[in-house]
């Protein structure tokens, strides 16, 4: 049993997939959610500059309030790939977003949660050193 309480707001489709809700019930899904992300090692799909890239293109639809989890699927993040693309990178986006295009359903989701993961950490770092700060002063 956890002390871990937390209010959780639930959209209808949501509440579609979830069926009968009960903690347990939620828990388990969000256990199966991360061990199928898991299953995907985007480490194996993309190097560590290109997933760095792909969270630096993403960052603002990443911590800003969206309206949808779509927001961030292959063809938005390949929009935005393209978006920052220059002459000195062409070759290289053209191949990521190329690479990007053909991800199954499943490593589309794993990448959309990895770039959410990333600007979640980078938030709380930064939040953590502005209080730091604050304590100094």
């Amino acid at each position: 049993m956890s002390a871990n309480r937390k209010s959780v707001f639930l959209s209808d489709s949501s509440l579609n997939i979830l069926g009968p809700f009960s903690s347990g019930r939620l828990n388990g899904i969000i256990e199966k959610y991360g061990y199928l992300l898991r299953t995907q090692e985007l480490a194996a799909l993309f190097s560590s500059t290109e997933l760095e890239t792909i969270y630096q293109v993403a960052k603002e639809k990443a911590t800003h309030e969206r309206e949808s989890w779509q927001e961030l699927t292959r063809p938005a993040i390949g929009k935005l790939l393209l978006a920052a693309k220059t002459s000195d990178n062409s070759r290289e986006i053209d191949d990521l977003v190329s690479r990007i295009d053909s991800l199954t359903p499943l490593q589309e989701v794993a990448l959309m949660d990895a770039i959410e993961l990333y600007w979640a950490d980078e938030r709380v770092r930064l939040f953590q050193a502005y209080q730091q700060r604050k304590k100094q002063q």
